[in-house]
């Protein structure tokens, strides 16, 4: 038997499915979300890459994917790569801190296989995404090297569970210049992050995901998901119900989610209880400009070690902002801005502002593409302790290279 393993890997790199599928950053008009629960089956897509020209949301089951046969199975290959190259000047303004002036160059590499098999109506689908980096390094043993990593069952046209690591649907979009893992996404320093209904969504370091969706309409499609397991010795509970809305060219996306993080052990006390919600409006005009605004807030209570109640952690948070995605010929030009307002109860009013303006040039090659993207955020801070308040800001610049292939 182990004489064919390495036959089997050589096939499983070599078989290409025929038909091109966007996995959230690959060609479609700027805003463009397709309806999910598709009527006629087909195998679930990849999750976001975060690369995307569009918003994303329920409709990442709907993509077709061509699916050759391997070793007799219908096995799906996909993936995507993105490299920042870029820079990035940070003031702080705080007493005794200093300034940052960052270079830096950035990526993944992202591979991923699915096997899919039907009866009749029904279906079975499971997924892996292997994750390589480009700057790598080992900060723990606990440093995720996959993304997606799930099996999900369900029919054809009405509903499917699935379980495992995953993202869910995204009712907050930031933009096109606001993506994982960025300058834009970390803001100025000390400012208080951007909520947009992401504490149960997903990619969580140690516990595991569930969803159930329904498709009772091609225009209404509703989505329960959740977290449940352990991380940094805290059991996690978590519930994210949400629904998505379509009525010709506008969309509705609205969510709920409460986490619960309790502790493991008697003699430990600290735990946090966390509600929040998110909803968005989005309208697209003539299939070439998007416009869409999103509202979100989130109430945190936090227990200290010693069974009290946290002050400085226990906060009420709320973000608003918009997007902007005008698609034209070969290019795509995405505007944002979001404020993000928060308040503890020291009372402590932290509030940061971001913005952006990204130009995407779709190549020639199909899935490959290069986007600037130019970044400015602005952190109001306040220190009871110290009867203190200051202001930071960043400006950041990237390059980005994308190539999706499937």
């Amino acid at each position: 038997m182990r004489a064919y393993l390495p036959l089997s890997f050589l096939l499983l790199w070599v078989a290409s499915p025929a038909a091109a599928q966007d996995a959230d950053a690959g060609v479609p008009d700027a805003g463009d979300v397709s309806d999910a629960g598709p009527v006629t089956f087909v195998p679930p897509a990849p999750s976001q890459s975060a690369t995307s020209t569009k918003s994303t949301n329920a409709a990442e089951d709907a993509q077709k994917i061509a699916i050759p046969q391997v070793l007799g199975v219908n096995i799906v290959l996909s993936g995507y790569f993105w490299g920042d190259t870029g820079y990035m000047a940070r003031t702080n303004a705080q007493q005794g801190q200093y300034d940052q002036s960052v270079s830096y160059l950035q990526g993944r590499f992202v591979l991923g296989a699915g096997l899919t098999r039907t009866f009749g109506d029904f279906y079975a689908s499971a997924k892996v995404e292997f994750l390589g980096l480009v700057n790598e390094f080992a900060r723990s043993q606990y440093e995720p090297h996959t993304l997606d990593s799930y099996v999900r069952v369900g029919h054809k046209r009405w509903f499917d569970v699935q379980v495992g690591r995953f993202l869910a649907w995204e009712i907050y979009h930031r933009g096109q210049g606001i993506e994982f893992w960025t300058a834009e996404e970390a803001g100025a320093l000390g400012g208080p992050s951007l909520y947009w209904l992401d504490l149960t969504r997903g990619y969580r370091n140690e516990s595991g995901q569930g969803a159930i969706h329904f498709y009772p309409f091609e225009f209404l499609k509703f989505e329960l998901a959740g977290v449940y397991g352990q991380e940094n010795n805290q059991n996690n509970y978590g519930v994210r119900p949400a629904v998505h809305f379509t009525w010709k060219d506008l969309q509705f996306l609205a969510g709920y989610e409460t986490l619960l993080l309790r502790p493991q052990t008697s003699a430990d006390k600290v735990q946090t209880t966390t509600h929040g919600y998110a909803a968005r409006l989005q309208y697209t005009f003539f299939k070439h400009a998007t416009l869409g605004v999103n509202f979100a807030q989130t109430f945190v209570n936090s227990i200290d070690i010693q069974g009290l109640v946290d002050s400085d952690r226990s906060l009420d948070k709320y973000t608003v902002g918009g997007f902007a995605d005008i698609d034209f010929w070969n290019g795509s030009i995405g505007l944002g801005y979001h404020h993000t307002n928060q308040l503890n109860l020291q009372g402590e009013n932290n509030r940061h502002h971001q913005a952006f303006v990204s130009y995407l040039y779709r190549l020639p090659i199909q899935g490959l593409s290069l986007k600037a993207v130019y970044g400015f955020a602005l952190a109001h801070i306040e220190d009871l302790d110290t009867r203190s308040t200051w202001e930071n800001y960043v400006h950041s610049f990237r390059l980005r290279i994308s190539y999706e292939f499937n």
